[in-house]
């Protein structure tokens, strides 16, 4: 039951964390039963699922508390750092799909378009450089390999429940033959 319950709360808040905003949900989904949760919710389920990955990152890691804390502190101003560019670079594609649109796309808007995605990449590239940076100054050299393994696993493990997510939310749209 608690291994279902952090799956849910996982993959809701995998929404929130990688960048979906509530524009988007507005764009696609109206309101009404299977509806995407509010900004308010959203945010609400963004930090349950910060206060998730702390709690298993401190196991994970064997962490005291005071270390705890200050990874706590680094990795929550990084990570909204993180979900802010990401959610900069959607609405960046958005726009740069709506562009190729056009019978004639406006080369002046793709190539903004595209320095932006590039600038975009360059600030994740800086944000993953200051975290490791960061973790150095806080953990030892083995908690930092365990650090980085625990990164890639656990969004690994997100990235694995919206897929599944979407699956199944395909499966229920689309009547099942025999």
């Amino acid at each position: 039951m608690a291994r279902v319950f952090r799956g849910i709360i996982l993959l809701a808040s995998a929404a929130a964390v990688f960048g979906t905003t509530p524009g988007a949900f507005a764009e696609t989904n109206p309101p009404g039963p299977g509806a995407p949760p509010s900004a308010d919710k959203q945010e609400e389920i963004r930090k349950k699922i910060e206060a998730v990955k702390i709690w298993r990152l401190t196991e994970a890691l064997k962490l005291d508390a005071a270390t705890s804390a200050k990874l706590s502190s680094l990795v929550s101003a990084l990570d909204q750092q993180r979900k802010d560019t990401l959610r900069d670079q959607a609405q960046t594609m958005k726009a740069l799909r709506q562009a190729l649109k056009t019978p004639k796309p406006d080369e002046q808007k793709l190539k903004i378009a595209l320095d932006k995605l590039q600038q975009d990449r360059h600030i994740l590239d800086e944000l993953r450089d200051k975290e490791l940076n960061g973790i150095k100054e806080i953990l030892t050299i083995e908690q930092q390999a365990r650090f980085v393994i625990f990164q890639q696993e656990f969004r690994h493990e997100m990235l694995g429940m919206i897929e599944g997510a979407r699956r199944s939310g395909r499966l229920q749209d689309k009547p099942q033959s025999k």
